[in-house]
């Protein structure tokens, strides 16, 4: 079989769902050859030269979804010293915490998904819009403030009492960001659109678009939190971008000035599932914007602490990346694959 048939394997060492046992099951499965194990950016981009090299025909990554963000900038960077090498379909295995890019694909149990992979089953090809950052990063979200601070409080819950669920995410807010916010002002911001936006608004709970010109001030005041989404969930299933598969073309930016008390108190099931409204919850479609601020606000990209920045500017990214999304009906799973009792792995597949 030619290798643009086949399907490459990469798999970040560092994400937490990433265990021996786990890497153990999926080497029974994948054939030789095909499973990288990244334990760096180094590894990884020199990893994805080497499936661009053989001319693979589809790329798995095996993390969060910040592990598949890496996947889509280091091809497109690759490519761009290249241009006339193909890229493979991205495909995404469901082994992060959040797993916000596998729900767009509706990815399974990682050993069913790999198991349907190798046998030849069907894999289609969906396009996916995404973000561009200023500095040319391609995410499906990004944004200033709450999220951002919470991610940073998060990572360090996570590191401190080894905790990676929807709980310890939670335990962050409450415990870490919300008592921060207690006496302090949400910072003031600025956007500014260039291109034609839309606000969305509630009228007699239907929600509706109104038109926006190109080269308007969107927004000037306080604001805990804006943030920009291409698809409609954080991890976890959270929909943080309701508005986000609305119109072809537009990003669904959120600025929230609601205390965390708010949010807490109506997190589930109305701002969790983005069907909850409020004055203070604003939501515009939106092509290209500049977010401003006096002071620097805590940054994240795809979902990863990424410091803090003053200035900020996204838009839609030019061209839709192309996703592999397997075929609703599985291959029936190997049967090693689930009940297998597999020996720890400890190196490393290239």
């Amino acid at each position: 079989m030619s290798y643009a048939q086949r399907s490459a394997f990469i798999l970040n060492a560092n994400a937490k769902s990433v265990t021996d046992r786990v890497v153990a099951q999926l080497v029974k499965l994948i054939p030789s050859g095909d499973l990288f194990y990244s334990k760096s950016m180094q590894d990884s981009e020199n990893y994805y030269q080497t499936i661009l090299d053989r001319g693979y025909g589809f790329v798995f990554s095996g993390g969060g979804d910040g592990t598949a963000v890496n996947a889509i900038n280091t091809l497109n960077k690759i490519s761009k010293r290249h241009r006339d090498i193909q890229l493979p379909r991205i495909g995404i295995l469901k082994l992060g915490t959040g797993n916000a890019m596998a729900q767009v694909v509706s990815a399974q149990k990682p050993f069913w998904d790999v198991s349907h992979i190798v046998q030849g089953g069907t894999i289609e090809q969906k396009p996916l819009q995404l973000v561009e950052c200023d500095d040319g990063t391609l995410t499906p979200f990004a944004g200033v403030g709450y999220d951002g601070e919470i991610l940073n409080d998060y990572v360090h819950v996570k590191e401190k009492q080894g905790l990676t669920s929807i709980l310890a995410y939670l335990w962050a807010g409450i415990s870490r960001t919300m008592p921060r916010h207690i006496i302090n002002k949400a910072p003031i911001i600025r956007i500014h659109s260039y291109g034609t936006a839309y606000q969305m608004v509630s009228i007699e709970g239907e929600d509706r678009e109104i038109e926006i010109p190109p080269n308007t001030l969107l927004y000037e005041g306080p604001a805990d939190i804006a943030s920009v989404g291409s698809i409609p969930w954080y991890g976890f299933g959270f929909t943080m971008f309701p508005f986000a598969n609305h119109k072809e073309g537009f990003l669904n930016l959120r600025i929230s000035t609601m205390n965390l008390a708010t949010v807490f108190t109506h997190l589930y099931p109305g701002i969790w599932k983005g069907t909850y409204r409020h004055p203070k919850l604003n939501d515009f479609l939106v092509q290209d914007i500049v977010i401003e601020s006096q002071e620097p606000l805590p940054y994240q990209i795809g979902g990863d602490a990424s410091g803090h920045r003053k200035k900020l500017r996204f838009k839609t990214a030019r061209q839709r990346v192309q996703i592999a999304e397997l075929s609703k009906e599985r291959l029936p799973a190997m049967q090693h694959s689930i009940f297998g009792l597999l020996p720890a792995f400890s190196g490393a597949s290239n």
